[in-house]
């Protein structure tokens, strides 16, 4: 395929959204198209903006699904729909039509666009400079976020760095250190690249809403891979230059980290203005009946009771609903991060970078430094915001983390921090308790609660779809799922 006629089709399916299929040859007329799209700043925005409309209305790949498809493979959520029983009991078949498989289709169609609008601003002569510079930024930017979730999810992967179709079809998996540098290499040319603030519709003007990525989210994303290939010191780099820039970020009280535009959050995803609900995540875990009659997630066991005495997150972060049809009454608990659920008014946006995971970035970086009082601090500072007051219900605030802890205290202390703070958030759990090397030891308590006998410790990824491998004879299946 030639490449104006694949970044043809990239434009196909971001502007016009008229396209069913991601693979397929354009009539060479079309070639025209695409060269007016980069020529005009606005076109060549849209086709951007419609990227992050993807990120919220792909079903596959939304915020909502990232932290619902990995909160029922790790020990977060109880699964209630029986369409992803397969993913909830670590039993995918790689020749099946499992939701995880779709994830991987949607993730590479997001690479994809992204390459093609890298392509398509870099070959036109007539963008803004400006402008061109911001949305080849931004595609570098959107590429390494979705390799960072296709590794974490299924180890060594095929990198696509073009719109290539006879390149990509036969792409090998390419290994995970391998990938984690294309990554680290993407994200420092967007950090370079990338306006300091948030920027509107046309890439220039400065907006109050953090919805299109700046230098900031580039640098969040940089600090959580530094920190996942245990590259201590840059971590707590990068994490600090967002902690001091507290003029712009800073910790907000439990009950706004949610809301949309606040200054904890350094990357939202902006809901459609759908009357039914703000979004998927108040829309998709908040029950009107008792959960399993909705095929709605609720709370695992092993979550709820990894919350202290007096933490508000427990307070304002899971909701209860009460089946009062049963005797006695059953209580269901269910996460409850997102509480605008109706209205044509949009408070909340999903986040998708924040401040408080970069004070967690930085505390296990210096920990593992052997700055444990360092790290300690930084516990302690969303400890002291989670502290409840006083009060007859709570007689024992949640207590400040003690000095005297060891390291390998404080190690445990940010894992446990990290699985209240972040739950139900993009895959954190999921993802921590494979690089801490914790999750057969989990996963063996867990499973059989899930309904399977014993847990695999291969099932940690996910398979690569065997169409994939049917249509490329080069990749190569992950251990355990073998055909």
């Amino acid at each position: 395929m030639k490449k104006n006629k694949t970044i043809t089709l990239v434009i196909c399916v971001t502007i016009f959204l008229g396209c069913r299929k991601f693979i397929e040859i354009a009539p060479p007329k079309t070639s025209i198209i695409a060269e007016k799209v980069f020529e005009e700043s606005s076109t060549a925005n849209s086709a951007m903006l419609t990227i992050y409309g993807q990120m919220y209305n792909d079903f596959n790949i939304n915020p909502y699904m990232l932290s619902y498809l990995t909160g029922i493979s790790g020990d977060e959520l109880i699964n209630n729909f029986s369409l992803f029983t397969d993913i909830y009991i670590n039993n995918i078949l790689a020749n099946s039509t499992s939701r995880a498989h779709e994830v991987w289709k949607s993730t590479y169609k997001m690479i994809y666009n992204a390459n093609a609008i890298y392509e398509g601003c870099n070959q036109s002569t007539k963008l803004d400079p400006s402008v061109k510079k911001q949305l080849m930024a931004e595609a570098l930017f959107i590429r390494a976020y979705w390799y960072f979730y296709l590794v974490n999810l299924y180890g060594d992967v095929p990198l696509a760095l073009t719109t290539n179709y006879n390149t990509n079809n036969n792409l090998l998996r390419t290994s995970a250190v391998q990938v984690y540098a294309q990554i680290i290499a993407d994200l420092k040319a967007a950090q370079n690249n990338l306006n300091e603030n948030y920027t509107g519709a046309d890439a220039l003007t400065t907006s109050a809403e953090r919805v299109r990525p700046n230098k900031a989210v580039a640098t969040a994303l940089l600090a959580r891979v530094y920190l996942f290939i245990g590259d201590y010191s840059s971590a707590e780099g990068q994490s600090s230059i967002l902690i001091d820039n507290d003029n712009i970020y800073d910790l907000v009280s439990i009950d706004q980290v949610f809301k949309k535009n606040n200054k904890e959050a350094i990357w939202q995803v902006m809901p459609t203005n759908n009357p039914s609900y703000n979004t998927q995540e108040g829309f998709q875990y908040t029950p009107t009946a008792a959960p399993p009659n909705q095929g709605k997630s609720t709370i695992s066991p092993q979550l709820l009771g990894a919350f202290e005495n007096g933490d508000l997150r427990k307070n304002i972060w899971v909701g209860k609903f009460i089946d009062v049809t049963k005797t006695p009454n059953v209580d269901y608990y269910y996460p409850a991060k997102y509480h605008q659920l109706a209205g044509t008014s949009i408070l909340e946006y999903s986040v998708t970078f924040r401040l408080a995971e970069q004070y967690l970035i930085r505390a296990e970086a210096r920990n593992e430094q052997n700055n444990r009082i360092g790290a300690i601090e930084d516990l302690n500072k969303l400890r002291a915001r989670a502290r409840a007051a006083v009060s007859i219900d709570i007689p024992n605030p949640l207590p400040p983390l003690e000095s005297t802890l060891t390291k390998d205290q404080v190690k445990t202390a940010i894992l446990k921090e990290r699985q209240i703070e972040m739950f139900t958030e993009q895959g954190h759990r999921w993802f921590d308790l494979k690089r801490a090397k914790t999750i057969n030891e989990v996963m063996t308590a867990v499973t059989p609660a899930k309904g399977s006998q014993t847990w695999n410790g291969n099932k940690q990824l996910w398979p690569v779809p065997q169409t994939e491998i049917l249509n490329n004879q080069k990749l190569t299946q992950n251990l355990g799922y073998e055909q």
